[in-house]
């Protein structure tokens, strides 16, 4: 009887899926990307659809130093459309940890409403548990190491080919690798419109007149752009000091803070403002942020810049922005 059960309850569940939004094909080869030290392999999982695009990915590293890879710095490149960030953890969670109406309880009997428990076929196989195990992550990958791990990607429309570009690749010691990329086919063709997939918020470039003063020192912002990827500040600072500022410490400790308090910190190696400012002279330059939320669009941060030193004096500088 409890067989019978668990065989009514995927019946149901499999009948009662209206069409289908996908073909089964024949899995391709992984798409891969190989160097002298680093190879990688992607491969689209189809369980995710159609909420998502899974690429899960095998990083190897064969070189004589650690790398260190960091998945919000990749980007799935389709062939119709914009380039997509990885969706976060919370996204993928909540779009996928959504329950059968008709599930199969612990015990093996047909349940109604949310208590189920994943029998590892299509989306019972997506739950937090699972989903957490196979994200990938930012990590360290030793010499002789492999990393594997999935990520997740709502393009605006279901692509025949993409190209998923691995930037922010860097050494142990913080020295920064050429990106890689790899080109990729789907391995399905899909049915129907991808109508579960959030169309995604465009970027956004705000031009602005922003301006601080500290001592003999004067920072203006004139644009801000908003994307999925980062937050990049336009900014110039002027030091009116007969003698030379240093902005070393204050490009490392430089923050966006939103009006509810989250701290958005500086990817260094992207951001090109001068460490110095010469006596009586202006510096031009991107500092390039942890990107800030595009859904609900966000409307003032402040922006932060402590620590700036001019001979044995030291300025903080702190200009609010509205967008």
């Amino acid at each position: 009887m409890r067989t019978l059960a668990i065989a009514v309850a995927v019946l149901v569940f499999l009948g009662g899926q209206g069409t289908p939004v996908r073909a089964q094909a024949p899995s391709p080869l992984p798409c891969r990307a190989e160097r002298a030290s680093l190879s990688a392999a992607g491969a689209v999982q189809q369980r995710a659809l159609p909420h998502f695009i899974e690429v899960e990915l095998t990083v190897q590293n064969s070189g004589p130093t650690p790398v260190r890879i960091d998945p919000a710095w990749f980007v799935f490149m389709p062939d119709n459309g914009p380039g997509v960030a990885p969706a976060s953890r919370d996204e993928v969670v909540r779009a996928l940890h959504r329950p059968s109406p008709v599930s199969v309880s612990i015990a093996g009997f047909i349940t109604m409403g949310a208590v189920g428990v994943s029998i590892g076929v299509g989306p019972f196989d997506l739950q937090v548990h699972t989903i957490e195990t196979r994200l990938l992550r930012p990590m360290d990958v030793a010499p002789g190491a492999v990393a594997k791990g999935s990520l997740y990607f709502r393009p605006a429309a279901w692509p025949a080919h993409f190209s998923l570009v691995f930037e922010g690749l860097n050494t142990a010691s913080g020295k920064a690798l050429p990106a890689m990329t790899l080109h990729c086919a789907m391995p399905v063709r899909l049915l129907g419109s991808p109508g579960l997939l959030a169309q995604p918020a465009a970027p956004r470039t705000i031009a602005m007149r922003a301006r601080a003063e500290t001592g003999p020192l004067a920072v203006n912002v004139s644009s801000i752009e908003l994307t999925r990827q980062a937050t990049t500040v336009s900014v110039t600072v002027e030091n009116a000091a007969a003698t030379e500022a240093s902005l070393f410490v204050a490009i490392g400790l430089a923050q966006l803070v939103d009006a509810g308090g989250k701290v958005y910190a500086v990817r260094m190696l992207r951001s090109d403002l001068p460490e110095r400012v010469g006596p009586r002279s202006q510096a031009h330059g991107r500092l390039v942020f942890e990107p800030l939320p595009l859904e609900p669009a966000v409307t003032s941060s402040v922006f932060l810049l402590p620590g700036a030193r001019v001979g044995d004096d030291v300025y903080d500088l702190r200009v609010d922005l509205r967008f």
